[in-house]
C-alpha cells in the first residue's frame, strides 16, 4: 500500500525538489524496491526537478516584474510607470543661450525674424554638432542693426515622421529612442490636399481636458521607443480617417553636446553679418531616465497628484520634469527669513555648475510650475548660496605601523576628505559633524592615531561698485563670541574711495562690524569705522550699511566665519562645500605612538583653536 508521502511544495530549491519526488515515489507501492541513484529513473527524476526548478524560477521573476519595488527591467518599470499616468523622462538636448547680432542686413525691414529649425554650427573636443532654435525669434531694426537676446540653441538632429491616419484611435510609432520630447512639433492636418495645420501639445494632466482640446499623448515602449495616441472626443480632440499627422523633432546626442561655447550661423534664412556670443556654454544634455529614478518619481508624482500645494510637491514636480539638477530645495514664506507670505522660495543647484541661468529659471517658472500651483502663490527662485569650509587638519602617525609615506598617508587623507564632501555636502540638506569626519580621518590607515581639525567659514559676497551700498549675511549658524575682536569675522582686503589703503572689516566682540587698515610698517590695526556694520552671533546675522567698495584686493570678496558649534548645517539656500583648493593637510610623527625613549618630552602639539 501506498504510503501517504506529499510533496513539499515550498521547497524550490533543485535539490530539495528533486528529494523531494525521490520521496514521494519511494512511497508509491509502484517504485518501492526501485534504486533511484542507480536506474534510468533517476535522469527522469532530475528532468522534473529541473522543469519544477526553472518553472518556480520564472514565475518568481515574472511576479518581481509586476511591482515596482522589484522590478528590474526598464520595460516593466516604465509599463507601472504608465499605469500611474507617468511617462519616464527621454533624452535631453544639451542647450545653450546666445545672444545674435545681425548688422549690415540685405534688407532694412522694421523686424527681422530668426525661423524656427535655424541652424548653428560648433566643435566639441574635435568633434562638429550642429544646434537649433526650435522657436521663432524676432527682433526690431534698431541702428542699422538686430539684436536677439537669449536665444535658445538644441543640439541634435531634425528628423520629420508623415502619418495617415486608416482608422479610429489609430497609434503611432516614432522609432527613435534619442528624440527630445521637449522639442516635438506635432502638426494635423485633415487631408494632404488641405493646407490648414492644427498644432497638437503634449499633454501632461488630463484634468483640464476637453473634448476639443487639441493634445497628443506620448508612451514609452518596451524597445524605448516612443507610441503617439491622440484624444477621443471625451479627453482631446480626435483625429479622423484621412489626417494627415506630421511629427518634427530633434535627435540628440545627450551630453556629448555639453560644453560649447563657440557657434556659427549655418542657415540660409537671415541674410546679412551675423555675430554670436554665448551667454551659457551648452548645457544640460542626459540619458532617458534611469529606472531608480522612475520609480522614486513616480512614486513621488503619485503623492503629489499633478499639482503643487506642499513644498514636497514643488520640489518632486522640479526633479521629474527638468533633469540634470543635484538638488532642489523649497520653503513657505513663512519659514523665510524674514517671513513673507504669498510667496514660495525655490532653491535649485545644477549638476554641472553653481546656478541656474535667468533663461532656466524662467522656463521651470512657466512650463512647471505655474500651470499646477495655486494662483495666490507666487514662485521665487534664490540662487544657492556656498558655504566653503577652509579644513586643516594636522594628522599624528606611528610609522612603525605602516609601510606608506607621510606623502601617501597626506594624499590619502585628502581624498578621504574630498569623498567626505561628496557624500555628506554638497546639497541642501547637508551637515559637516566634526565628530564623524574626524573619525574617518582616523579610519584611513591604521598608522594614524589622532587628528587636530579646525575650520574657516568663507562666503562669498558680490561687491557692489561705485556705490554706498548695504550688505547682509546669514549663516544660519551661531557665530563663535568671547567678547575677543577677530575671533568671529574678518574679511577679505577691499580699496574705498579717495584712498590707496587695502581696507578689511572685523568685529570688537561685542556686536559691532569695524572698518580697519593695517599701519604701513608694523601691521597694526587703524580703525577708520568702529561700527560700519552689526553682528548677531547667536543667530549669524552679519549686516553692513553704507559700504563703497570701488574694487578688490584679491580675485573674490569673502566673509571669513567662525562659528560656534563645531558642526555647521546648511539652512534653505546654504550648501555647505569643502573646495580641494581649501584642503590643508600636515602630517605628525606621533612619538609616544612609536615608543620613543623621551615619550612626551618632545611631542609636537597643534592648537584646537582657530
Amino acid at each position: 500500500m501506498a504510503t501517504n508521502n506529499r510533496i513539499k511544495v515550498s521547497d524550490l530549491d533543485f535539490d530539495q525538489i528533486r528529494e523531494n519526488l525521490k520521496t514521494y515515489l519511494s512511497g508509491q507501492d509502484t517504485f518501492t524496491d526501485y534504486n533511484f541513484e542507480g536506474s534510468a529513473l533517476s535522469t527522469l527524476v532530475d528532468l522534473l526537478a529541473y522543469n519544477t526548478h526553472y518553472n518556480a524560477l520564472y514565475t518568481n521573476l515574472a511576479v518581481n516584474e509586476m511591482f515596482l519595488d522589484s522590478a528590474s527591467k526598464r520595460s516593466s518599470v516604465v509599463s507601472i510607470a504608465n499605469n500611474f499616468g507617468y511617462t519616464p523622462a527621454g533624452a535631453i538636448a544639451s542647450k545653450a543661450s546666445v545672444n545674435i547680432v545681425v548688422s549690415n542686413p540685405t534688407a532694412t525691414a522694421q523686424t527681422l525674424t530668426f525661423p524656427k529649425w535655424s541652424s548653428f554650427a560648433t566643435t566639441i573636443d574635435s568633434t562638429p554638432y550642429v544646434f537649433y532654435t526650435i522657436e521663432d525669434y524676432t527682433a526690431q531694426l534698431v541702428n542699422g542693426t538686430y539684436t536677439f537676446k537669449d536665444v535658445i540653441l538644441y543640439e541634435g538632429t531634425p528628423r520629420t515622421l508623415t502619418f495617415v491616419c486608416t482608422e479610429a484611435n489609430q497609434k503611432f510609432t516614432l522609432p527613435y529612442s534619442n528624440i527630445d520630447l521637449s522639442t516635438m512639433y506635432v502638426m494635423v492636418q485633415p487631408t494632404g490636399e488641405n493646407p490648414d495645420f492644427v498644432r497638437y501639445r503634449r499633454s501632461t494632466e488630463v484634468l483640464s481636458l476637453k473634448s476639443d482640446t487639441a493634445v497628443y499623448f506620448i508612451k514609452e515602449l518596451e524597445d524605448e521607443t516612443y507610441e503617439l495616441s491622440f484624444g477621443s472626443n471625451n479627453l482631446g480632440k480626435s483625429i479622423a480617417t484621412g489626417n494627415v499627422i506630421t511629427v518634427t523633432g530633434l535627435l540628440t546626442n545627450r551630453a556629448n553636446g555639453d560644453g560649447a561655447t563657440a557657434f556659427s550661423y549655418t542657415g540660409t534664412g537671415v541674410a546679412g553679418a551675423v555675430q554670436i556670443s554665448a551667454t551659457t556654454a551648452s548645457q544640460g544634455g542626459s540619458n532617458k531616465e534611469a529606472i531608480d529614478q522612475i520609480k522614486y518619481n513616480v512614486t513621488q508624482a503619485f503623492f503629489d497628484q499633478n499639482r503643487a500645494v506642499t513644498p514636497s510637491d514643488y520640489m518632486s514636480m522640479i526633479k521629474r520634469s527638468y533633469p540634470g539638477l543635484d538638488a532642489v530645495n523649497v520653503w513657505g514664506g513663512e519659514d523665510n527669513e524674514p517671513p513673507v507670505y504669498g510667496k514660495v522660495y525655490i532653491c535649485v543647484k545644477p549638476t554641472d555648475r553653481l546656478y541656474l541661468t535667468n533663461s532656466e529659471e524662467s522656463y521651470i517658472a512657466e512650463k512647471i510650475i505655474k500651470p499646477k500651483s495655486i494662483v495666490s502663490i507666487t514662485p521665487e527662485f534664490i540662487r544657492p548660496s556656498y558655504v566653503d569650509l577652509e579644513i586643516t587638519t594636522t594628522g599624528y602617525y606611528d610609522k612603525t605601523k605602516t609601510t606608506r609615506s607621510a606623502a601617501d598617508l597626506q594624499s590619502a587623507i585628502t581624498i578621504g576628505i574630498e569623498r567626505y564632501r561628496d557624500t555628506n555636502l554638497n546639497s541642501f540638506d547637508g551637515v559637516f559633524r566634526m565628530s564623524k569626519f574626524q573619525t574617518m580621518i582616523d579610519n584611513i590607515d591604521p598608522s594614524i592615531t589622532s587628528n587636530i581639525t579646525t575650520f574657516k567659514c568663507f562666503v562669498e559676497m558680490t561687491p557692489k561698485y561705485g556705490v554706498h551700498g548695504q550688505y547682509r549675511l546669514n549663516l544660519a549658524n551661531p557665530i563663535y563670541n568671547e567678547g575677543v575682536p577677530e575671533e568671529a569675522l574678518l574679511t577679505t582686503g577691499f580699496y574705498i574711495d579717495g584712498t590707496t589703503n587695502v581696507y578689511y572689516m572685523d568685529d570688537d566682540g561685542e556686536g559691532n562690524v569695524r572698518l580697519f587698515r593695517k599701519v604701513q610698517g608694523t601691521g597694526e590695526k587703524y580703525i577708520v569705522n568702529p561700527k560700519i556694520g552689526t553682528i548677531e552671533y547667536n543667530k549669524g546675522i552679519v549686516n553692513i550699511s553704507n559700504l563703497r567698495i570701488t574694487s578688490l584686493d584679491e580675485p573674490n570678496f569673502y566673509f571669513i566665519l567662525k562659528t560656534s558649534s563645531f558642526d555647521v548645517v546648511s539652512v534653505r539656500n546654504q550648501i555647505v562645500n569643502i573646495p580641494s583648493t581649501r584642503i590643508n593637510v600636515n602630517l605628525v610623527e606621533d612619538t609616544i605612538a612609536a615608543g620613543t625613549r623621551l615619550g612626551g618630552t618632545n611631542y609636537t602639539f597643534t592648537s584646537s583653536r582657530n
